[in-house]
């Protein structure tokens, strides 16, 4: 996805990424401080940050974290260790909506009591989280967060979502919104609008093009004109498809009972 290391931190730079991850770190609560992260992780190179508690406010279980980004993948990942279960709960909740919550199940391969959650954010964006306790104190957790585009386009809309759910968790504000970055709605993701008049358009366009050709041009419904039974069935398919869009985009909940019966032949 990225080819060098260069050309990652670039698109993190120009897309305002680091930004959105410094800025919400600042204001964290309690306070963090942040250092350059660059080196071999599960063989692949990442770039990213470390977070850490400088002056612990508890001794035994100061906070500390990563971010990192995959060149390859362009995934994501908020590692942290030092902060309560629920505090991560709400943060990764920001992903979500009423219709598409986490899948939560036993994560494989990890001592009993560790969680890992699924969610799939429309089709272009995967998010997988674990959650176990905190080596430091029983009381706070060590969680992971992934986050990871599909394509190089999506990849912008996950950092920002990523951003989102790391200022919801080190400032402890559910509602929390990057003074820098826009914030990506979860529910538009997940249940994304659908423009049928351009798609009805686009329908009748390809439709124009068939309908020219002198062929099958004029040939409508069980007329005998059509060359070959195959090309009946899919115009009058695309044409079907083009009343339902346009019925759809008139808003009528119900589509209109179809007139075709594609599945017969011809009868030449």
């Amino acid at each position: 996805m990225f080819e060098t290391h260069e050309s990652l931190h670039e698109a993190l730079t120009t897309s305002g990424t680091f930004n959105g991850l410094y800025t919400a770190l600042v204001a964290s609560t309690p306070p963090l401080a942040t250092r350059a992260h660059a080196n071999l992780h599960t063989g692949e190179h990442v770039t990213g940050l470390n977070l850490f508690e400088q002056h612990p406010h508890t001794r035994n279980s100061p906070i500390s974290g990563s971010i990192t980004i995959n060149p390859k993948t362009g995934a994501i990942t908020l590692r942290t260790d030092g902060y309560p279960g629920p505090r991560w709960h709400a943060a990764a909740d920001r992903l979500t909506t009423d219709t598409n919550p986490w899948s939560w199940q036993p994560a494989p391969e990890h001592k009993p009591g560790t969680l890992a959650g699924v969610l799939h954010l429309g089709a272009h964006i995967t998010a997988e989280t674990t959650i176990d306790r905190s080596s430091h104190h029983a009381d706070t957790a060590n969680t992971a967060l992934t986050l990871t585009p599909a394509h190089r386009e999506a990849c912008d809309t996950a950092w920002a979502l990523a951003v989102m759910v790391l200022g919801t968790l080190v400032t402890n504000d559910p509602a929390y919104s990057s003074t820098v970055l826009p914030t990506p709605s979860p529910d538009t993701l997940t249940h994304p609008a659908t423009d049928y008049q351009a798609a009805a358009d686009i329908v009748a366009k390809s439709l124009e093009r068939i309908d020219e050709n002198p062929d099958f041009g004029l040939a409508r419904d069980n007329d005998p004109n059509w060359p070959t039974g195959q090309e009946r069935i899919a115009v009058l398919g695309l044409r079907d498809f083009r009343d339902d869009l346009i019925h759809a985009a008139n808003q009528q909940p119900t589509p209109r009972p179809s007139d075709y019966n594609y599945s017969d032949e011809p009868p030449f």
